[in-house]
Parts: C-alpha cells; sequence; structure tokens
C-alpha cells in the first residue's frame, strides 16, 4: 500500500484524488491523526484540477515534480486558510494555526 504524499511546508497529506457523489473532481487531504477530507477542484483550485487530470492512486499523484506539488500545495493552503470551518478543525486548532503560519512563508 502506498503512503500518502506529505505536503512539505505544510502538516498536511495528499491521501489521493477521485470524483465525489455528484461526479466533480476532488483532493483528498488529511492532517496526521486528524480528519480527512476533500476539496472539490474545478473552478476552486485550477492548478491542482489540473495537475491532478488522470491522477487518481498515490502512486499516480508521486508522478509529480516537487514544483508541481508546492502548486498544490499553496492553493490548498490558501483554501483552507480562506474556508476552513472552525468547527470542524475545532479538535485540530494547531493545524489551522500551522497552516495559518506556512502561508507567511509564501
Amino acid at each position: 500500500m502506498a503512503k500518502d504524499i506529505s505536503l512539505q511546508n505544510c502538516n498536511l497529506y495528499i491521501t489521493g484524488s477521485g470524483l465525489d457523489s455528484n461526479g466533480n473532481k476532488v483532493v483528498k487531504l488529511k492532517f496526521p491523526n486528524g480528519p480527512a477530507f476533500s476539496i472539490q477542484t474545478n473552478g476552486t483550485l485550477r492548478n491542482t484540477h489540473s495537475l491532478l487530470s488522470g491522477k487518481t492512486t498515490i502512486k499516480q499523484i508521486e508522478s509529480l515534480t516537487i514544483a508541481e506539488l508546492v502548486q498544490i500545495e499553496k492553493e490548498v493552503v490558501n483554501y483552507v486558510k480562506a474556508h476552513g470551518s472552525p468547527t470542524r478543525f475545532q479538535p485540530h486548532k494547531w493545524h489551522i494555526w500551522q497552516i495559518t503560519t506556512t502561508l507567511n512563508n509564501y
């Protein structure tokens, strides 16, 4: 079984890519020892959507370059910072803090 892909500058992991129940492309993420969640990519994370096109497994996603993973990371971090629900991440406040802190590095 392939391991999740750790994003370099934050504490999020990519666990896969696929379609949600409505057929929308999603990137699947999780915090270490925390909740897993998905974000729709079409229209929201345009670069991520393009980079993950045709890639659904970790093995396929591992073929991305470091620069491409950094692009995904930037989009995901910006999205979570802007739209992350405090209620959803209440038990994991330090994760949001770390994501916010990481954004200052971009």
